[in-house]
């Protein structure tokens, strides 16, 4: 029996795992030499993320991790991997993964399987057609949208 919701399609496939997320061509930006000039660099970011193709991936080099850009991007559909290689030397790749606020739950559920429990957890579901957006979602069931992306996004990459 085919099932009525239309979980996937061939032009938003479901996602295998983190390494085919992060599998796309890598776009390196080391803002260290800015920040040690005392120069902000969320536009030299946001600049190299905007020229980044649909599959690519942004691995940025810091002296921290750089929590707060986390958000920002996540609004923007990007999933992250923190390593931390030595004092003074985090490496946070940004890849795309589709979630965004205006994103369907039927969409991210159909792609990412695994974002299944944390829907169920939420209250969310499939009513509807799943056709609401995940920020319809979060405010129809009173949670916080941001907290909804970050653990969508890990849940994605698992």
């Amino acid at each position: 029996m085919k099932h009525p919701i239309p979980l996937w399609t061939e032009a938003n496939p479901p996602a295998a795992s983190s390494s085919e997320v992060f599998g796309g061509p890598v776009t390196a930006l080391d803002v260290r030499p800015l920040l040690a000039q005392g120069e902000e660099p969320f536009e030299a970011i946001m600049q190299a993320v905007a020229a980044l193709p649909s599959d690519g991936v942004l691995e940025l080099t810091a002296p921290f991790a750089p929590v707060p850009l986390y958000g920002v991007l996540a609004e923007r559909g990007f999933a992250h991997l923190v390593e931390q290689r030595g004092p003074g030397e985090f490496v946070v790749r940004f890849a795309q993964t589709g979630i965004r606020p205006s994103t369907p739950v039927q969409v991210v559920m159909g792609r990412y399987p695994a974002t299944a429990p944390l829907f169920a957890e939420y209250g969310f579901d499939l009513c509807c057609g799943g056709k609401h957006s995940l920020e319809f979602a979060a405010k129809a069931h009173g949670v916080e949208l941001a907290a909804v992306l970050a653990r969508l996004q890990a849940a994605a990459i698992s």
